[in-house]
């Protein structure tokens, strides 16, 4: 397996979450959690793949075809739970 191209990071959301401090409430912390999960949804909702590629290599991370198999499984599931449009919107 190809290593990243940047070195590896642990969880985005828990840095972030650790990131406001020892104060920060563990209710908090897990709306934060929640929150960030339905943005990464909305997102994988929307995104098509090549702005998906362009933005994984700009981030630092070594392309992989796998990661298109991983956001359209994510963007299939997200769609799914999309809330049904009117034919006037």
């Amino acid at each position: 397996m190809q290593e990243f191209k940047r070195g590896r990071h642990g969880s985005l959301i828990e840095e972030a979450i650790e990131a406001k401090g020892s104060s920060y409430a563990e209710s908090s912390a897990q709306t934060f959690r929640t929150d960030s999960l339905a943005i990464l949804e909305s997102l994988v909702a929307e995104v098509d793949d090549a702005t998906v590629k362009a933005a994984i290599e700009r981030q630092g991370f070594r392309w992989s075809q796998a990661y298109l198999t991983t956001l359209n499984a994510l963007a299939e599931v997200a769609r799914s739970r999309r809330a049904p449009t009117s034919p006037a919107e």
